[in-house]
């Protein structure tokens, strides 16, 4: 199905040129530094909306104070309004204008012949959009931008105050309903992942995390990376593939992403990058019963750049919403993973933190019906003579349709299992039942990591942080 465009946006023309002096006075001092975007505020067209503006460059609140207006499509749409200004924030009290399709309004200060933005404005039509009732959905201290674009959009939101949380009964509330919890770090006061795995299966929710929450989850997980497209190929699994299979007039263009987080666990690509690293993904801590799992769904995408500007931002992050609500680790192939080198009692977990945790967590998953194996030939050390008749054995339990094998890794030995059907400049391997991830270095970066993760998870293969791991303050 194609997605009809009908939507209009506004690309101001002046964009920043004319910060405030302070942010001048930086450039000028480091040429490679960036003012930061406007602020965005969603609203419905026809109400009354505060609007936040950039909260540095205007005069001390003891002296006159300026005005702004709404600016779209060369002309203003609003009387002049009078900017609040305190130490951290600036705001107006504005009248949204009514609108057919979703605009985007300049915020302008237009006084004594300065002109310059310093926020914008989203506004939507005045009727709610169409949503499933049966999916049920909780905010909790989410960024205010959702909350903003929620109530804009009509979305059913359920509120519930951080306090409130702890007794808050959050499962099922009627027959054939899906329920989803939109939070954030600051809710619950607590900073390791495990805490939250741990309330989303007491809660029987499924939990949508959305913007800064990434440095919460890992040290370093929350920087920023380099620009990112998205586009209606980049979709995995069938929980997004209607938005998936859309064709898009154009890839939605994001100013930067967070970094994936490094937490260990099992993680399920819903979005990828080029580089197949997710930009929106789930991920469960395994545990026993593994009926019990509920899944945490992690985006590191800042969609309020989107938002109102792109139709297909907005159908997919609805999409998203839907797929959290509905995700489920009820029919998940549970796999043992067998130690083909090196052998499990001999797995550092220094130099291989993913296979460790590996074999921990198959501690508490017993007598699974299916299997796959690892070859890990990363680093320096010489492989052992035998392991070449090991290989030779296990050719026949790999395929298709019977047990699966991932190698990890790069080494000379490899050309000589022709079985394999290695394609070196490719980096590929066509046997079948067979991952290749050739990074081979130890101990892996972050990313090779999360690689690993992945296709560990595709596989089956139950992950958790090893026992010893001492829980992250």
């Amino acid at each position: 199905m194609r997605l009809r465009i009908a939507w209009r946006f506004v690309v101001p023309l002046m964009l920043l040129a004319a910060m405030p002096c302070t942010v001048a006075r930086a450039q000028a001092v480091d040429m490679e530094v960036k003012p930061p975007p406007p602020p965005v505020t969603f609203a419905r067209g026809g109400q009354e909306m505060r609007v936040w503006l950039h909260p540095f460059g205007w005069p001390h609140p003891g002296l006159a104070k300026l005005n702004v207006v709404l600016s779209a499509f060369g002309r203003t749409w609003s009387k002049p309004a009078s900017v609040a200004v305190t130490s951290a924030s600036a705001s107006a009290d504005m009248a949204v204008p009514k609108v057919r399709v979703p605009t985007v309004f300049s915020i302008i200060v237009d006084e004594n012949r300065e002109r310059r933005i310093v926020g914008e404005l989203v506004a939507y039509p005045d009727r709610d959009v169409a949503w499933d009732e049966k999916i049920v959905l909780y905010s909790c201290g989410a960024p205010s931008w959702f909350d903003q674009w929620a109530t804009a959009t009509g979305l059913p939101l359920k509120t519930i105050t951080p306090a409130g949380l702890p007794t808050a009964e959050l499962g099922q509330v009627g027959e054939d309903t899906q329920t989803l919890l939109i939070l954030s770090p600051n809710a619950t006061g607590r900073r390791d992942p495990a805490h939250v795995v741990k309330l989303a299966n007491e809660k029987a929710v499924n939990i949508l995390f959305l913007d800064f929450f990434t440095e919460w989850f890992s040290k370093g997980g929350g920087d920023s990376a380099s620009p990112v497209a998205v586009g209606g190929g980049q979709m995995r699994r069938d929980l997004l593939a209607i938005t998936g299979k859309q064709t898009w007039a154009g890839a939605l263009e994001f100013r930067s992403r967070r970094q994936p987080c490094g937490m260990i666990a099992n993680r399920w690509a819903w979005i990828a990058d080029r580089d197949s690293l997710p930009l929106v993904e789930a991920v469960a801590v395994a545990g026993s019963p593994p009926a019990a799992m509920r899944p945490v769904v992690l985006s590191y995408l800042p969609w309020a750049e989107q938002l109102g500007r792109r139709e297909e931002a907005d159908e997919l992050l609805r999409a998203t919403l839907v797929a959290a609500a509905e995700a489920s680790l009820s029919n998940v192939a549970w796999r043992s993973l067998n130690f083909v080198h090196p052998k499990r009692d001999r797995i550092d977990r220094k130099d291989r933190p993913v296979l460790a945790a590996a074999a921990s967590t198959l501690v508490a998953f017993k007598d699974l019906p299916w299997a796959a194996y690892v070859l890990d030939v990363r680093g320096t050390d010489r492989l052992p003579e035998g392991l070449r008749e090991e290989l030779k054995a296990l050719e026949r339990r790999i395929g298709a349709d019977a047990d699966s094998l991932v190698i990890l890794g790069d080494d000379p030995m490899l050309d000589e299992w022709e079985w394999l059907k290695l394609d070196r400049a490719k980096k590929q391997i066509g046997a079948a039942g067979v991952q290749w991830l050739p990074d081979d270095g130890l101990p892996p970066s972050k990313e090779s990591q999360i690689r690993l993760m992945l296709a560990l998870t595709e596989l089956g293969v139950p992950l958790a942080p090893p026992d010893q791991e001492e829980e992250r303050k």
